[in-house]
């Protein structure tokens, strides 16, 4: 105890040299400690598609990553994960464009699972932006070469209404044009059964007028999925 009146006495070298070595060990703990990834949603999704005819099968082309007896089991799947915090892109406020927000991108057809390069995936959002005051849309895409062929995949969410009512702000689904919470990603306002869709289409190179194979299904049954870790989504 100090003496009434006496100044404290300032702290000896081996004192002060404990102090910081206790702060360092903190400092370290805490670097240890497993950081929160809030931000990180994972969401997988199945459906049934229409089988296309033999015709559209055989003349499948040889670098084709989906065979005729991938695209004849009439299934596929997919795997997104995306960030949540990535900030928006776009400085039109009814637009948003989250660059980099994809962190994996997979689709299956049959047996078969591709990885879609994240470099070519958008994730996008519209409050009624782009000139089109009347429609509100949702849409994670992406795609991937094989010879003279692309592969191009989506998940298309739409919600849209006559051209002379404006769903800009309050009276659309989503709040402006930021990315929605992920219980509003699996729910977003849709306006009708084919405004919720998800395609798999390849399109010869630079030409997206005749696809070799077009795939799309509206049938989705879409959830958060657990992540790599093993750890909830």
């Amino acid at each position: 105890m100090t003496p009434t009146g006496t100044a404290p006495r300032p702290p000896t070298p081996r004192r002060r040299g404990a102090a910081l070595a206790c702060a360092a060990a903190l400092l370290a703990l805490g670097a240890l400690a497993p950081q929160a990834d809030a931000a990180e949603r994972r969401l997988r999704g199945e459906a049934p598609f229409k089988v296309p005819p033999a015709s559209t099968l055989a003349a499948l082309p040889a670098s084709s990553p989906f065979g005729p007896d991938d695209v004849r089991a009439g299934t596929l799947a997919f795997e997104i994960a995306y960030d949540d915090a990535t900030p928006d892109a776009d400085p039109d406020p009814y637009v948003g464009r989250y660059d980099g927000g994809l962190r994996a991108f997979r689709v299956r057809v049959g047996g078969t699972w591709v990885d879609l390069p994240l470099g070519s995936a958008e994730l996008r959002v519209s409050d009624g932006g782009a000139g089109m005051a009347h429609r509100e849309s949702l849409s994670m895409t992406a795609a991937v070469r094989y010879g003279a062929y692309e592969l191009r995949v989506g998940w298309v969410q739409v919600n849209q209404a006559a051209t002379d009512r404006d769903l800009r702000g309050a009276a659309g689904g989503i709040a402006r044009d930021a990315l929605p919470p992920v219980d509003g990603v699996l729910a977003f306002p849709t306006s009708g059964e084919w405004d919720r869709m998800f395609f798999v289409r390849l399109d010869p190179v630079g030409d997206l007028r005749s696809p070799v194979l077009y795939l799309n299904t509206s049938a989705l049954t879409v959830a958060p999925a657990a992540r790599p870790d093993g750890r909830a989504p």
